[in-house]
């Protein structure tokens, strides 16, 4: 049985005078992610600054548009930067992941070395980040195509159209979004699992659970308007406090497919299955 209080409830032990590592890993994270952002942001801000300038001075539409089009512009240093961050994202997640593991596992206390142990992983990291993300940009190619049919479509039929293509088109990659999303922990939990193999586990281990853990997912919504309120600050607390409780749910989804023979020793690597009630 699904119990997402349970999983909240188990973090207030799991957290216990060992706030400090997962503070870091979160402060570090989002320092180094801000630094390879700011010429992005540094661009966006002068380009809407230019616009404010332009619409006090009354100027077409068309002014307006040439504006946005210089900035819109991709320099081959934005493009690596974009890279970048997506890199290191992947990179300090799966990192992230490998101390919550160990936490959930282990009272002891854990050092910010776990997390910098972490990067060793770097190419797997990136290899599990990018085949997610060719098949998450697949079914995205459902919610373009009719995307594209509204425009070709009468202004008169707009709204028909947006109803039939594009609310339905959104919930198939909502879907594929929540089934995919315990393939990182079982790619930092299992090192000898492939990637591909490890994508193809998670969307058994999520069957019959995506609507528990959309519930899950949607429960932090009032922490994520806590964080902007406060400028990210309140993040240092909530995203420990959503990864570990996202981890245990991950705990409890993994144990249940191998106890229901849905996934088997033989397919996570042996290694920790034991830590799950099998042998």
């Amino acid at each position: 049985m699904f119990d997402r209080k349970k999983y909240k409830s188990f973090v207030r032990i799991q957290l216990k005078n060992r706030r400090t590592v997962p503070v870091l890993m979160t402060l570090i994270t989002a320092l180094v992610l801000l630094l390879l952002s700011l010429p992005s942001i540094k661009k966006s801000i002068t380009m809407y600054s230019e616009i404010l300038q332009a619409s006090a001075l009354s100027l077409n539409k068309n002014a307006l548009l040439q504006i946005v089009r210089k900035y819109q512009e991709s320099s081959p240093l934005d493009s690596f930067l974009s890279w970048l961050v997506f890199f290191v994202t992947a990179i300090c997640t799966i990192s992230q992941y490998c101390v919550y593991l160990k936490m959930s596992r282990d009272p002891e206390p854990v050092s910010i070395g776990d997390f910098f142990a972490g990067f060793a992983h770097w190419l797997r990291a990136i290899g599990a980040a990018l085949w997610k993300q060719i098949w998450m940009f697949l079914w995205m190619l459902i919610f373009i195509i009719p995307g594209m049919i509204i425009i070709f479509a009468s202004v008169r039929s707009l709204n028909r159209w947006l109803i039939v293509f594009i609310i339905p088109a959104v919930i198939p990659y909502i879907v594929k979004g929540i089934a995919y999303s315990q393939m990182n922990y079982i790619v930092a939990e299992f090192p000898h699992v492939p990637v591909t193999q490890a994508l193809d586990i998670s969307k058994k281990i999520t069957r019959g659970y995506k609507t528990d853990l959309f519930v899950l997912y949607l429960s932090f919504l009032g922490w994520y308007l806590l964080c902007a309120l406060t400028l990210g600050i309140a993040s240092l607390w909530v995203i420990p406090y959503r990864t570990m409780t996202c981890v245990n749910a991950y705990h409890a989804l993994m144990k249940q497919a191998l106890e229901s023979g849905v996934v088997t020793i033989e397919d996570i690597g042996d290694t920790n299955g034991e830590q799950y009630g099998k042998k």
